[in-house]
């Protein structure tokens, strides 16, 4: 946490650079958010040095990025659409359009770092490094050439810190890439067909997620020593994301599939807290898709803990969002003012709170439309529907251009 000197009660948020007022946004925020997180503060006290200019944290959140698979079985292209909140408009095949290429068979994540873009595409082996403004390519990583070809399979989620990328691959790997030199730093190997990854506390913790045939476990790596522990932990058998608040681990583990030819599933979509001293995980609520958020809105005297976004999207099911505080096992359930009609994916900015949830369109026959553009619902803190956007084919992840900038003084 970085203290400010003279650090005002309300924090002066700007959007690129216009500063802006959302007292009324921010008011049903936090009114919202006051009976969830009741009990949950932490109270701190800082020094007040006398003299000197008052100092404001300066953010900004200009927009958002989502990455569509496309189908590979039908011969359909990934690619990433950009959404500007300036304009509310969302614009396909940024990449295409930039390079006069495709991104290739099945982008699968992506990320915001400094001044640079980060795609992991998975059927074609390469993480795809773009330039943010011009979204033109600055190098293409060819992840079996780094790792070698088993190592470094199939990359699938990817996240940054550092000066490095780190993602993991179906080969059972996570890499350190450096972003300037686009040189490999390190790979540790982790457990089978890892998926997620998330830094907590000097530990880079994966999720292994064997494929969906159980058996899944975490993996611990100890970014001071590079000691990888792999654990296998009660109750989580098919981890495919992971998440760390307040210094605790949760997962969403989703069903285990049988073989061929029914693939009986076994087990639920949850999202459950890893008790990692007693070697077993608890559940703390129903969903197959979740987001962790750190509210941006920290005064001088109150740190207001992580929460979940956690979306249930069973298949055949009605549709719910919950929403948990970190530390909690009692779930509150959440109403949107429009569900999607066939949701696949939960996000939120990290900075203005808003709820972003993917979704498939409904073809003719009465399904989920696996070959055409899908859509994504913006919302605010408070479930209200803000914007729609049209995206590509298989729509599966998002991520933001939202950032901290250097604290100013006036």
């Amino acid at each position: 946490i970085v203290k400010y000197k003279h650090f005002k009660q309300a924090l002066l948020f700007k959007v690129g650079s216009v500063n802006i007022n959302r007292k009324k946004t921010m008011k049903k925020y936090l009114l919202g958010l006051a009976v969830l997180l009741m009990g949950t503060a932490v109270m701190t006290s800082c020094s007040d040095d006398n003299d000197g200019p008052e100092t404001y944290l300066q953010v900004y959140s200009t927009g958002a990025y989502v990455v569509n698979s496309g189908n590979m079985y039908n011969k359909i292209e990934s690619s990433l659409t950009a959404i500007d909140y300036a304009s509310s408009t969302a614009t396909q095949n940024v990449f295409k359009t930039a390079n006069g290429r495709t991104l290739g068979n099945t982008a699968n994540d992506g990320i915001v770092y400094g001044n640079k873009i980060y795609l992991a595409v998975d059927q074609s082996n390469t993480i795809e490094v773009i330039d943010k403004k011009t979204k033109q390519s600055i190098k293409q990583i060819k992840t079996t050439e780094l790792l070698g070809n088993a190592e470094g399979a199939e990359p699938r989620h990817i996240i940054a810190g550092g000066g490095n990328v780190y993602f993991t691959t179906y080969g059972g790997y996570v890499a350190a890439v450096d972003t300037t030199s686009f040189a490999l730093q390190k790979k540790w190997q982790v457990g089978s067909y890892p998926e997620g990854l998330v830094f907590g506390n000097g530990t880079l913790y994966v999720a292994n997620s064997n494929y969906g045939a159980g058996g899944g476990n975490i993996s611990c790596i100890n970014l001071y020593n590079d000691n990888v522990e792999t654990k296998n932990i009660e109750g989580v058998n098919n981890p495919t994301s992971i998440y760390y608040a307040s210094g605790r681990v949760y997962v969403i583990d989703n069903p285990v599939y049988g073989p061929a030819p029914d693939y009986a599933t076994t087990g639920e979509n949850a999202l459950r807290v890893v008790l990692f001293d007693k070697g077993k995980s608890q559940k703390v609520a129903d969903g197959n898709y979740a987001v962790c958020v750190t509210p941006g809105a920290i005064t001088r005297t109150q740190v207001v803990r992580p929460y979940f976004f956690v979306l249930n999207a069973p298949f055949g099911g009605t549709p719910s969002v919950s929403v948990l505080a970190a530390g909690s096992t009692q779930p509150q359930a959440m109403t949107l003012s429009e569900m999607p009609v066939s949701p696949c994916g939960i996000f939120a900015d990290p900075l203005n709170g808003h709820i972003f949830v993917l979704s498939y369109k409904m073809g003719d026959n009465g399904y989920a439309d696996y070959n055409g553009n899908g859509y994504v619902v913006e919302y605010d803190s408070a479930g209200q529907k803000l914007h729609e956007y049209e995206t590509g084919v298989g729509s599966c992840a998002m991520f933001f251009d939202s950032a901290y900038k250097t604290a100013y003084a006036e």
